[in-house]
């Protein structure tokens, strides 16, 4: 294990535990935000555990350092953390900077994606309510003042409005994926098709790494990450997980917007209207 501090365009040094001198490939976990990026995080990173892979939390540690995405995606010197046999986790945006590098475009990805309506419903509860806000670092406060602007315009906006007014940035984060959404290399998944099939979801990320996981660990994953709220609560992180959420909590006047908006997307993401 080594440690690799990468100094960013805006003179950031940020720090990741790596495995170093390895052979074989590396492994890679998107999510589209509010797409069940944090269940499949959670599994893939369970399943590193038991296979002896070291986990680096490529988003999550940008995060707590008060880092926007927009000064590290495009930066070239994200590609100093990646190195064979680590799997790169927590990345809700397009790493731009990896493109074209052999190992990034060479290595198993699995991108998780759900119909961009309901993704924008679960994005405005997020925000509203139960969302992390990291406090400021001493030399940035970057990301805590965006969500806390998302916070208040959440709350004082009202849900139709404010998944319009998102619609937009949702839609950017999607298509930006696109660069490997159909690569041969990355296996999509769709929230839907697996959110009450996590045994299925599990077999999944197992196989397209390469890796075992016995009927003890799968049991154990399950009991852990199989979370289906009773009654929903908007306060709480698993608030609710059932597909076409938008329908209930959207008037149909906000749907129809958010058809003509998201139609990019969903093309992309083969979703029907």
């Amino acid at each position: 294990m080594g440690q690799v501090t990468i100094e960013l365009r805006n003179l950031r040094n940020v720090s990741f535990e790596v495995d170093l001198g390895l052979e074989g490939p590396a492994y890679f976990v998107f999510g589209v935000r509010k797409s069940g990026s944090t269940l499949l995080n959670l599994i893939a990173t369970a399943l590193a555990r038991l296979n002896g892979r070291r986990i680096v939390a490529v988003g999550d540690t940008f995060f707590n350092h008060n880092v926007p995405a927009i000064d590290w995606q495009y930066d070239p010197a994200l590609a100093e953390i990646i190195h064979p046999g680590n799997i790169y986790v927590g990345c809700r945006d397009m790493p731009f900077a990896l493109l074209g590098t052999p190992l990034f475009d060479q290595s198993p990805k699995i991108l998780i994606v759900r119909d961009p309506r309901d993704a924008l419903v679960s994005e405005f509860f997020s925000n509203a309510y139960s969302h992390t806000i990291p406090r400021p670092t001493g030399e940035s406060s970057a990301v805590t003042d965006v969500l806390e602007r998302e916070r208040n315009s959440a709350l004082t906006t009202g849900i139709d409005a404010y998944v319009v007014q998102r619609s937009q940035e949702m839609v950017r984060t999607i298509l930006e994926f696109g660069a490997i959404a159909k690569s041969s290399t990355t296996t999509l998944v769709k929230y839907e098709d697996y959110i009450f099939k996590k045994r299925d979801l599990v077999e999944l990320v197992a196989n397209h790494f390469g890796w075992k996981v016995d009927e003890n660990a799968m049991a154990d994953i399950l009991r852990r990450f199989d979370v289906r709220p009773t009654a929903e609560d908007p306060r709480a992180f698993v608030r609710k997980v059932t597909p076409g959420d938008h329908r209930e909590k959207l008037q149909p006047a906000t749907i129809m917007k958010l058809n003509a908006f998201v139609r990019r997307a969903m093309r992309l993401l083969d979703y029907s209207e």
